[in-house]
């Protein structure tokens, strides 16, 4: 796969995550796991959301200290080089933070310092940096971010949203929203992908959904490539207007009125979004319900 990707041209993150351990080996060691109050090991569960308690059926696993991920960082970095591998996703140590309890404890503010190195570290060697989520400590080393977010909490005392995230981030790297067909509302996420300056993402798979039943990845849906190839293609068709919108820094957002908003990029250019079920008209330019328009598309 990764031949072929660059083959077409494609950049290939292949994604791991450095803070997890869900056994021992691979570069893990049992006693690098956190540890609790108690000092004993922190054991991590899955929980059903039908009922919130434990999912028996799930394997219990383990966060590793922050005084080691550095250690493991280097070692993953090195095996990385030994295969060829140039473009590096990390997923877990960009957007979580948590305390370690043993004889020398670590705060979960302490605990972004030894990101941050190991972030450093990951930046200089690998030629781009990918990070599935990112606060603000892991700014400063992402070259692409996924996960972006594009929607509040939406909590019922919320009146509205702002793209704060992509204020602060876009046009530094490179933003991503999360897996478009695993929303309810698919074209929903699309408009607010194009509001705030956010390429879309799709998961996919090429096998049906039931390859996945009773797996750990059984919680992913709605990934056959077969059921999505023609939507993608209409997205990619759709959004080839907005080329010159993508990666820049957003300076003006603003709401004009019922369910339409304008958002400014730094090039100059506006687009213009309507969540509405009519048809609305902006500055001359219609902007269809359930549309969007670039300032300067005819």
């Amino acid at each position: 796969m990764a031949e072929a990707l660059q083959e077409a041209g494609i950049p290939f993150y292949p994604i791991y995550d450095t803070v997890t351990i869900r056994k021992a080996g691979n570069g893990y060691r049992d006693y690098q796991g956190v540890r609790n109050v108690s000092k004993s090991a922190s054991a991590q569960y899955e929980y059903l959301l039908t009922s919130g308690s434990r999912d028996t059926g799930k394997k219990t696993y383990y966060l590793v200290s922050p005084k080691y991920e550095e250690e493991i960082m280097t070692s993953l970095l090195e095996s990385a080089k030994k295969k060829g591998v140039e473009n590096l996703g990390l997923t877990g140590i960009a957007d979580m933070m948590y305390a370690d309890y043993r004889s020398d404890s670590i705060s979960d503010n302490e605990t972004g310092a030894y990101w941050e190195k190991a972030l450093e570290t990951a930046a200089a060697s690998a030629d781009s940096l990918l990070l599935q989520g990112a606060y603000a400590y892991a700014f400063p080393y992402a070259d692409v971010i996924v996960n972006a977010p594009v929607f509040s909490s939406q909590f019922d005392v919320e009146d509205e949203a702002v793209p704060f995230y992509e204020m602060v981030v876009g046009g530094s790297a490179a933003l991503y929203s999360t897996p478009v067909n695993e929303s309810g509302n698919v074209r929903e996420m699309l408009l607010k992908a194009v509001e705030y300056g956010v390429s879309p993402t799709f998961q996919l798979m090429t096998a049906q959904r039931d390859a996945l039943q009773d797996t750990e990845y059984q919680k992913y849906y709605s990934l056959c490539w077969g059921d999505w190839e023609q939507e993608i293609k209409d997205v990619l068709k759709e959004f080839e207007a907005l080329d010159s919108i993508l990666g820049q820094r957003i300076v003006s957002h603003e709401k004009l009125g019922g369910k339409v908003y304008a958002t400014t990029f730094e090039n100059g250019d506006i687009v213009y979004v309507n969540y509405g079920q009519e048809d609305v008209i902006v500055e001359q330019i219609t902007v269809p319900a359930w549309g969007f328009v670039r300032k300067g598309d005819k």
